[in-house]
């Protein structure tokens, strides 16, 4: 499995004319300082944030306006990141830089190709599957001061944009759910969006031909097809024809336009009914504010119940009431439409009746009759009916409308089909790419894992027999006391952290771990705690540690690099020319 290592920040803020680089080392690295107020957790956020991703930075961080340079390694190839605010550039080995103007899209799937990332997230909008952000990837192999500890799996911000990411994610870190996984996950996605829009099309195309039926007078195919023609001269054939086509062009604008309104009353229908659902859903994780997890009374499913998650049920809200005033205003465009169409085919009529008034076509129709007599016997009589030529010319209009438009339907439901036949066969590939076997191996490989590391860190207090797979981290959360609970939650990571070295199918990054002494650790747990990443972790890993300094540090400070911070925090002003040298030959 290849490494990616980091080896240098630079950071520069104009703003304040200072500046400070900061290089490190390729094995242990220790990010310390006498004050606990100097920098060490903004150090290494700035790493993950000058790459790509949103970690939790100091508002007062913001003022200083600084850009910075992240360089890092994978396996003997190097990268440099530049970013400024979103915007971003990377270079490759000795190519030139390539400007992004935005974290995702094409910079975040340069990214997941250099550190070989291959999962993929549904766009909340489209339903499409795409390369998420590096925050993604960074999620196991950093562990965050303040929201880490308290929360697995949320180490950066912004990551939300998705809906239910989380089980896709660690299972694809920890080896259960492959690449080729997110490859059959993508075509499905396109053959479900092409399966909505195609049946989108059908409900159009079933409004189209009820509309049509309301239009269209009922008259015989002979009356349409053979009378009329027998009985009218070349001259009037010829008319005919061009009202034909007059007419079938009107009716045809419309039925469709009738079609799109039909359509879009039942969006609206839709619409108003989410954004009603959101906001129960809303009031409903209000009024259960004090549970960190709520069950939905509807469907049984546990969701979390944190401030990030209701954020996200407003903003779905806010997205669906921009949908509804559109929809309402496209509705209102439509009718207008509908309303100038209707007065055109009065015109047209009214452009036929001189003809209507010369020429009429009788056609003799059976009628049912009832006879009153002593076996209340049924026979059939004639009725003779005539119809003029406008009549005659919508119903041949109609007619040869609904003929292309049942045409059409047919391809379309035929089309259907075959695009459900296709996202089962791509669910049965899915299926068949992990087995029952994989699966249990994988759990069972993470449960010893973990085991042995809470077994080290000496966290056994800790009720752990609940916890079978990578996916029970809201257990290992509510699990211990607090100072346990912090060793039982550090088991974890390294837990998720040696599984991917394991079982993953990506490279793997430097570990990040911001101050590992949490909820006040004894002086013996602590050193467990250091002996455990400075002697059990592979040579081969990186890992940047940020701690206070402290007499247990001893160990790992002999085979480290020390980053030793002082009271002038992270930027220097002596630094700012050397610096922005640097910066300007980037």
């Amino acid at each position: 499995m290849l490494n990616l290592k980091f080896k240098r920040l630079l950071i520069l803020s104009n703003s304040t004319k200072s500046a400070n680089q900061f290089e490190f080392s390729e094995t242990l690295n220790l990010i310390t300082a006498v004050d606990n107020s100097v920098g060490k957790s903004t150090l290494v956020k700035l790493l993950f944030w000058g790459i790509g991703c949103e970690p939790t930075l100091d508002t007062n961080w913001s003022t200083t306006d600084s850009k910075t340079i992240v360089e890092f390694s994978v396996d003997t190839n190097d990268y440099t990141v530049k970013r400024y605010k979103n915007q971003i550039s990377l270079k490759i080995k000795d190519e030139d830089f390539v400007d992004y103007e935005k974290i995702t899209g094409e910079y975040s799937q340069k990214v997941a190709e250099i550190l070989e990332f291959k999962a993929l997230l549904p766009n909340r909008s489209t339903g499409l599957m795409e390369t998420p952000p590096p925050a993604f990837y960074f999620l196991p192999f950093y562990i965050d001061q303040k929201r880490s500890w308290s929360k697995a799996w949320d180490n950066f911000e912004k990551l939300e944009q998705y809906k239910n990411w989380r089980s896709t994610i660690v299972k694809y870190h920890v080896g259960l759910l492959t690449p080729k996984h997110f490859e059959l996950e993508s075509k499905k996605a396109e053959k479900k969006d092409t399966k909505n829009l195609v049946q989108s099309q059908i409900e159009r195309i079933e409004t189209t031909l009820d509309v049509v039926e309301e239009y269209i007078p009922h008259i015989t195919n002979a009356t349409t097809e053979t009378k009329e023609f027998e009985l009218l001269t070349e001259e009037i054939k010829v008319d005919l024809k061009n009202l034909q086509e007059e007419q079938e062009k009107i009716l045809s604008q419309l039925t469709s336009l009738n079609g799109d309104r039909v359509y879009l009353e039942q969006q609206q229908i839709i619409t108003e009914k989410i954004i009603s659902e959101l906001d129960k859903d809303y009031k409903f994780t209000i009024e259960n504010i004090e549970e960190d997890e709520i069950e939905c009374p509807l469907c049984g499913v546990v969701h979390e119940n944190s401030i990030i998650n209701r954020t996200s049920i407003m903003t779905d809200k806010s997205q669906a009431e921009n949908q509804l005033q559109s929809i309402l205003t496209e509705l209102d465009k439509i009718n207008k439409k509908i309303d100038n169409a209707n007065f055109k085919l009065d015109k047209a009529r009214e452009s036929i009746l001189k003809i209507n008034e010369k020429y009429v076509i009788s056609e003799e129709l059976p009628v049912s009759k009832h006879i009153e007599n002593t076996n209340s016997v049924k026979r059939d009589d004639i009725e003779i009916k005539d119809f003029n030529f406008n009549q005659i010319i919508e119903n041949i209009a109609g007619n040869a409308i609904k003929k292309s438009v049942l045409n059409d339907k047919i391809e379309k439901v035929n089309s259907v089909d075959t695009l459900k036949k296709d996202i089962r066969q791509l669910g049965k590939e899915q299926k068949g790419l992990i087995t029952l076997e994989d699966i249990e191996k994988i759990n069972n490989s993470f449960s010893s894992i973990f085991s042995d590391y809470i077994e080290l860190l000496d966290a056994e207090a800790v009720n752990i027999s609940s916890i079978e797979s990578p996916l029970d981290y809201n257990k290992v959360i509510k699990e211990g006391g607090a100072a346990e609970g912090s060793r039982a939650i550090l088991a974890y990571y390294l837990s998720i952290f040696t599984m991917v070295e394991e079982y993953g199918n990506e490279v793997k990054s430097a570990l990040v771990i911001d101050t590992p002494n949490q909820q006040e650790q004894s002086d013996t747990n602590y050193e467990k705690i250091v002996n455990l990443l400075t002697n059990r972790t592979s040579k081969k890993t990186q890992i940047l540690l940020c701690a206070m300094e402290n007499e247990h540090l001893v160990q790992f400070k002999k085979k480290a690099k020390i980053i030793t911070l002082t009271k002038d925090r992270l930027l220097l002003k002596s630094e700012y020319e050397k610096v922005k040298k640097v910066f300007d030959n980037k």
